[in-house]
C-alpha cells in the first residue's frame, strides 16, 4: 500500500465515488460543482490536501482530506495542527483495515516533513473504535441548543456583524489559557460562511441578516446549516454578566429570519455564565465527536479543551 497526495483530475474522480455517500439528493455535475467551489475557497487553497491509499494493483482502498491549522503549545510557541476529514471507504473495500493503514501513514508523512507539527485532530460521526485504533482518543462532546425566536436580531445588541467583517470578532477573542489550543484563521471562518453560500443558493433559501453580533466586549460568530435546520454558532466570546443572553437572543432572531429551528452551541467551558438550553451528548450520538492524536510528545489528548465549532471540518 501507498499514500499518495491527489492531483486535481484524482481529485475529481473522488467525487465521482463519494456522491453516493454525501451527495444525497444533489445531482453529481452539481455536487462535483459544489465540492470544487469549497477547494477553490482561499482557505482550502492554502492548507488542504486530498490523500488516497492504494494498493499493489493501484485500487484506491480509502481517502480523506487534511486541512493545516495553526495551534500553540503553551510555553513552546505555535505549530500546526491537521484536521482530517471526509474519510471515505467504498463498500466493498471496509472492515479491512484500510482507514487504520490510511492515517498511520499519514502520521508518519506529516511528522517527517512538519517540524511544527503538534497534533492530528478529526471530528467522527462513526463508531469511534474506527479511530482509536489508529492512536484517536475523544473529548468532551456537549451541546446546547436553543429553540429559534422572532423578531430583530438587532435588539439587545451593539451591532450585527456583516459577513466580511468577521474577522473582527476572531480578533476580539482573547487566545485560551490551557496547555494547547487550535486556533481558526480568518479565512476558515468565511469558509464555514461560503458553505452557507453555497448551500442557501442550492436550496433557494434565506441567508441570516447577519454572520453575527457584538455586545461590548462580547462576540458571537454564526453560520447556517441548512441540512439540520440549525444555526450554528462558530465562535462565541461572552466575558460579562448577561452578554451570552443578548448574543444568543440575537442569534436565536437571526435563525427564526432564515427559517432555521434552532440555534446550537458546542459548550465552551471558558465561558459563564452560560443560558440554559437542551443539553446534549454528541458522544452518545457520535456526531461531530472530536478527536485527537498528538504528534509532538509534549501534548496530551486531555490538553484539547477549547474546540468551538469553527474548527469543525
Amino acid at each position: 500500500m501507498i499514500l499518495v497526495e491527489a492531483t486535481p483530475e484524482m481529485s475529481r474522480d473522488r467525487d465521482r465515488a463519494t456522491h453516493q455517500a454525501w451527495g444525497g439528493p444533489v445531482p453529481l455535475a452539481e455536487y462535483q460543482a459544489l465540492e470544487a467551489r469549497l477547494r477553490g475557497h482561499p482557505w482550502p487553497r492554502a492548507c488542504h490536501t486530498l490523500w488516497l491509499l492504494r494498493g499493489d494493483g493501484g485500487e484506491v482502498l480509502t481517502s480523506c482530506e487534511t486541512y493545516r491549522m495553526s495551534s500553540l503549545r503553551k510555553g513552546y510557541g505555535p505549530g500546526h495542527s491537521y484536521a482530517v476529514a471526509s474519510v471515505y471507504t467504498e463498500p466493498h473495500q471496509r472492515r479491512r483495515g484500510h482507514v487504520t493503514a490510511l492515517l498511520e501513514r499519514l502520521v508518519a508523512h506529516v511528522k517527517a516533513t512538519d517540524a511544527d507539527a503538534q497534533a492530528m485532530v478529526l471530528f467522527s460521526d462513526v463508531p469511534l473504535e474506527v479511530y482509536r485504533g489508529a492512536g484517536f482518543t475523544p473529548r468532551p462532546a456537549l451541546a446546547q441548543s436553543f429553540d429559534a425566536l422572532p423578531g430583530d436580531p438587532r435588539d439587545g445588541v451593539d451591532e450585527l456583524l456583516p459577513e466580511d467583517q468577521a474577522s473582527r470578532a476572531l480578533a476580539a477573542v482573547p487566545l485560551p489559557v490551557g496547555p494547547f489550543a487550535i486556533w481558526p484563521a480568518a479565512a476558515q471562518i468565511d469558509w464555514h460562511l461560503e458553505r452557507e453560500r453555497i448551500f442557501a443558493q442550492l436550496l433557494g433559501r434565506p441567508r441570516p441578516p447577519a454572520c453575527g453580533a457584538r455586545l461590548g466586549a462580547g462576540w458571537a460568530v454564526w453560520a447556517a446549516e441548512y441540512r439540520t435546520g440549525q444555526l450554528m454558532l462558530l465562535l462565541v466570546h461572552a466575558p460579562g454578566p448577561g452578554q451570552a443572553d443578548a448574543l444568543v437572543g440575537s442569534a436565536r432572531r437571526a435563525a427564526h429570519a432564515a427559517g432555521l429551528a434552532r440555534v446550537t452551541v458546542w459548550n465552551n467551558p471558558r465561558e459563564a455564565p452560560w443560558p440554559q438550553g437542551r443539553l446534549e451528548d454528541r458522544l452518545e450520538r457520535l456526531g461531530s465527536v472530536p478527536m485527537i492524536r498528538p504528534l509532538d510528545p509534549g501534548v496530551r489528548a486531555e490538553d484539547w479543551n477549547w474546540i468551538p465549532r469553527a474548527l469543525w471540518l
